[in-house]
């Protein structure tokens, strides 16, 4: 097994403020992709069209909120190494989310006009 660097207390303060914000962040985010399926919903049933935009909102929905509860098991361990590396995971998933929340904003943007 590999030896883990130690991770000093300062660097661990920091990776939970970070993880602080991102968790207000991530649920805001899953707030606002849930408003915006429950709008793209409306609007495709007032036009009797379908669209794929409520089917990845949702899964964009699901993986804000993947993202809260990796950050709050980050928040409450007590292994440093732990914390630091759901930070990692936790800031390539919400780019990742966010960069899929763009996409479908531009395809919503396009298929309405």
């Amino acid at each position: 097994m590999a030896k883990l660097d130690p991770i000093s207390g300062d660097e661990a303060a920091r990776h939970e403020r970070i993880l602080e914000r991102l968790l207000t962040a991530a649920t805001s985010m899953t707030g606002i992709c849930v408003g915006l399926l429950g709008a793209v919903n409306a609007f495709s049933r007032s036009q009797n069209t379908e669209t794929v935009a409520d089917d990845v909102l949702a899964m964009n929905a699901l993986l804000f909120l993947v993202c809260c509860y990796l950050i709050v098991w980050g928040l409450r361990s007590n292994s440093r190494h732990l914390t630091a590396r759901l930070l990692h995971l936790v800031e390539y998933l919400f780019l990742g989310a966010m960069t899929l929340l763009v996409l479908i904003g531009f395809f919503v943007v396009y298929s309405v006009l």
